[in-house]
């Protein structure tokens, strides 16, 4: 039976390393019984000696418990299988640096003092050791996995509050589109109003204008009848000259048997000669106070067509007042002979 101290155990594993150009290795840090949360630095006296004297192309990963302690990275890769000792001494400050402290932290077993082993038992603790190391690499793995599976899932995190973010984005713009249209909607609605409102008022104008027309027509239509008047006027003074100029009047009499005024100058309503004629709603010329007479004693009809009148109003017939006028200065015994 011989005894093998921490550094022997050391030796063997760096020297394994070496001759299998070993790139990967998972190693104890210390009993899992020894694990103790918080833990950052081993002190198990065989795994110091083996992060220190590993080759640099080797990455180590100090595992207790289940949890990865510490991780040495791999620097560079080796052209053969052998190694020098001297060149482990030489890098040993550069490894300190290399030791990656893990998140989930343990605390590691110190072999304080050798143990002797026969080679059954060598053989054994080295497949004990091997099966430690290959749960230790799948715990690797699933801890990989669940790493993997925490960023997808941040992925998807980030995905759905971006899809969040954009559906509300889509809601608000949804939103100032509902106004927009109520708004277009309102103005449409004032803008038909207004076309109503024009429409309303162009009707009115055409009233005006159709009304306007016929005061025009009627107008139009007094002025011939003035004419006509006044033409027959001018027959009724060339006679009168023609007859004054021949027999000179001798008595009031004679005037009034041969000088009646003619019709135009009489007003309907009176049957008087009318002194301030005017145009009624009817076209027809009436004395303006028998008229407003007729329209005080409730007359709403044209004394001539019996029609309901449109409006109340009188129009001044000049033209006709002055022929009338004219034809009393020319027949001055009309009034005593009546």
């Amino acid at each position: 039976m011989s005894y093998l101290s921490a550094n022997n155990v050391g030796e063997w594993i760096v020297e394994l390393i070496c001759q299998n150009n070993i790139k990967k290795l998972i190693l104890g840090a210390t009993a899992d019984s020894h694990y103790s949360e918080g833990m950052t630095h081993i002190t198990s006296t065989i795994a110091e000696y083996v992060i220190r004297h590993a080759p640099d192309c080797c990455k180590i990963w100090l595992v207790c418990n289940g949890n990865n302690i510490q991780t040495r990275e791999g620097r560079f890769e080796l052209a053969g299988s052998s190694y020098s000792y001297s060149e482990s001494s030489s890098s040993l400050h550069s490894l300190d640096s290399a030791l990656i402290p893990y998140e989930a932290a343990g605390r590691a077993e110190r072999v304080s003092e050798p143990h002797p082993l026969s080679s059954s038992e060598e053989r054994s603790a080295s497949g004990v050791e091997t099966m430690y190391y290959e749960e230790q690499r799948r715990i690797l793995e699933i801890e990989e996995l669940k790493r993997e599976k925490e960023q997808r899932d941040k992925m998807r995190c980030e995905r759905e509050e971006t899809l969040s973010s954009s559906f509300g984005v889509t809601q608000k713009l949804y939103s100032e589109e509902v106004i927009r249209r109520r708004e277009a909607e309102v103005e449409l609605n004032r803008a038909k109003a207004e076309i109503e409102d024009m429409k309303r008022v162009q009707k009115e104008h055409e009233e005006q204008h159709y009304t306007d027309c016929r005061l025009l027509e009627l107008i139009q239509k007094e002025r011939d009848e003035a004419i006509k008047t006044c033409e027959e006027l001018l027959i009724h003074l060339n006679l009168d000259k023609a007859v004054s100029s021949s027999h000179s009047p001798s008595s009031p009499l004679q005037w009034s048997l041969s000088d009646e005024p003619p019709q135009c100058f009489l007003c309907p309503i009176s049957k008087e000669i009318m002194h301030n004629p005017h145009v009624a709603a009817d076209g027809h010329t009436y004395e303006a106070e028998e008229f407003k007479r007729w329209l005080r004693h409730g007359g709403e009809k044209s004394p001539m067509t019996n029609l309901l009148l449109e409006n109340d109003n009188l129009t001044p017939n000049l033209v006709l007042r002055s022929a009338i006028r004219d034809w009393v200065q020319r027949h001055p015994y009309f009034y005593d002979s009546s």
